[in-house]
């Protein structure tokens, strides 16, 4: 925590190291979990915290590989007043993915979201060449999305619920604030 003294907002930043291998269907299914909890405007950290407590403007929550290293991050900015209510939040809906399973419904919504954006990166030449040279950077080739395809087709609620009690559990995530409390 870093007090900023007068601040009428706090920087909200939690997440950590993953060791996950790129790829893989791990991989896979942590970014597919991710995108339920805060990957895209419809998921549940922006329906909570945004839509329905009106705490920021924004909210998420990112995957990202480098090329040694995978790190999951929530990141937000909110009003002073309401930073540790936020916190609980965040800690509530992570902790609603490793207790409850996902809807079947929702997680066709996610689902159909995912393909859509991978259909929409891959449109035309240009966008096709950065796709390749985005995952053959990091050691894969086009069958790559052949795979994220596959998964995201068969991924059960279940297997996104182990997923989040191996990788997203509230004791493992590092945190930190920037303002007040």
């Amino acid at each position: 925590f870093h007090e900023k003294e007068g601040a009428i907002q706090s920087g909200i930043r939690v997440g950590k190291l993953i060791d996950v291998a790129y790829g893989s269907d791990e991989y896979f299914k942590l970014k597919i979990l991710n995108t339920v909890l805060g990957g895209y405007f419809g998921s549940r950290l922006m329906s909570n915290i945004r839509e329905d407590k009106g705490y920021t403007y924004g909210i998420g929550s990112n995957v990202s590989f480098m090329k040694n290293a995978c790190a999951f991050s929530i990141a937000t900015e909110v009003g002073a007043d309401v930073t540790t209510k936020t916190l609980e939040e965040i800690y509530k809906e992570l902790n609603r993915l490793s207790v409850e399973l996902i809807p079947v419904e929702e997680l066709e919504v996610v689902k159909n979201y995912l393909l859509g954006s991978i259909l929409k990166s891959s449109d035309g030449a240009f966008s096709l060449a950065q796709q390749f040279k985005g995952v053959n950077f990091l050691g894969e080739d086009l069958t790559f999305f052949q795979k994220y395809i596959n998964v995201i087709g068969t991924v059960t609620p279940e297997q996104l619920q182990e997923t989040s009690r191996k990788y997203l559990s509230e004791g493992s995530l590092l945190e930190t604030v920037a303002g007040k409390m």
